[in-house]
């Protein structure tokens, strides 16, 4: 990836999303990148929580089959998230 090295303070950035990317980052979002951008950096929190690194098998995750459009979930991983880190 070209561009300046990343740093911990970096508070925005700017990057090109090939078409895969964007895609994923729509169905995150319900449509909205941004909000999709948001959903992601959450299930990240969620994974790492559970003991998830980076270069780690994806598999290595034991995530259930049910969606948060389950109707037997009663409430969204999203909210869990959120609420755990309101709690730290």
């Amino acid at each position: 990836m070209a561009g300046r090295p990343s740093s911990p303070q970096t508070r925005n950035f700017l990057r090109r999303l090939s078409d895969p990317q964007r895609m994923i980052l729509l169905a995150a979002g319900n449509g909205d990148l941004s909000k999709g951008f948001e959903n992601v950096l959450d299930l990240y929190q969620y994974a790492h929580n559970e003991g998830y690194r980076p270069g780690m098998e994806l598999n290595s995750l034991q995530i259930g089959r049910a969606t948060t459009n389950s109707p037997n979930l009663e409430r969204s991983l999203r909210d869990k998230v959120r609420e755990s880190i309101g709690n730290e």
